[in-house]
């Protein structure tokens, strides 16, 4: 997806949490808040709106010497999803034996905002994830996707953000032995990392990194060679959040795109409902009919 002018005020957003974090300095924020506008008046709009991200966030690292600005946010992230995975035994909706109920427990991470959540009351962050149980989702391309996961012999899951990828876990532990873990070359807000593996409880687990471009998505040109090659070797590619589908949705590799959407650029580029729940299949056709496998 290209970059458009509704993505500017997020955009600026970014910058200026990140400003925040980095510097306390009035006169450096000013100064990198100046830098960093000033890239997104003159930068190529051709691109997708991550890689812009990745910019603003180089910006702030440049005049600053910031490291990871979001590491307290990704631990804590993940001790809060630990917590309501402790909780799902008050869902009654949840059943762990369906395929569908754990892709809608995968989906609710993403649904859940784990930076605003991680510090207010578990029954609160709880009901959020019990959402995910109740919203509409596209049945055919879920029975679709078990179908490719079931046949395929290697899986690329490229995760998203800490707390989130505690979810992502549950779903993935049945195909754990044809899985490789797709995650940031560096940091980039509160995304997973090789380093942050251990923490969303994936210690062990196989896993490439993108490479040293840190973009918030993830864009072939831009990544590891290592990267390229697990996914050109893949038989199918899982991604996760909505930055991988903005830098991914035109390619045409055997693909399911899990994420909420969550902005109006990409609503209306689908033609869906904001914070509607989406199951996005690319190079596989959905079946015809299908039902809900544990509701």
């Amino acid at each position: 997806m290209n970059t458009c002018i509704e993505c500017l005020p997020c955009l600026g957003r970014n910058a200026v949490d990140a400003v925040r974090r980095a510097a306390c300095d009035e006169r450096l924020r000013r100064v990198v808040l100046q830098e960093a506008f000033r890239l997104l008046a003159e930068n190529d709009y051709t691109m997708p709106p991550p890689y812009l991200a990745r910019k603003i966030l180089d910006t702030v690292q440049k005049y600053t010497g910031c490291g990871d600005l979001y590491r307290e946010e990704k631990r804590r992230s993940n001790l809060l999803a630990e917590e309501l995975l402790a909780e799902l035994p008050k869902i009654p909706e949840y059943c762990g034996a369906s395929f569908e109920s754990r892709l809608r427990l995968a989906a609710a991470g993403n649904i859940l905002d784990f930076g605003i959540f991680t510090d207010l009351d578990i029954g609160k962050a709880l009901d959020v994830v019990r959402s995910a149980f109740r919203k509409d989702l596209d049945l055919a391309s879920v029975r679709k996707l078990q179908e490719k996961m079931d046949s395929a012999k290697g899986i690329l899951y490229i995760l998203d953000n800490c707390g989130e990828a505690v979810f992502d876990r549950v779903f993935m532990i049945p195909y754990r032995e044809k899985i490789t873990l797709g995650v940031r070359g560096r940091a980039v807000f509160n995304d997973v990392t090789a380093e942050d593996l251990p923490g969303c409880g994936l210690d062990g687990w196989n896993f490439v990194d993108s490479g040293p471009s840190g973009i918030p998505g993830t864009i072939l040109s831009e990544c590891s060679d290592a990267f390229r090659r697990a996914f050109e070797t893949a038989d199918l590619i899982i991604a996760k959040g909505q930055g991988n589908f903005e830098t991914m949705n035109e390619y045409r590799e055997p693909m399911a795109f899990l994420f909420l959407a969550k902005c109006p650029v990409v609503t209306r580029e689908l033609g869906v409902e904001m914070n509607s729940l989406q199951v996005r299949l690319s190079g596989m056709e959905p079946p015809a009919g299908a039902e809900s496998s544990c509701q």
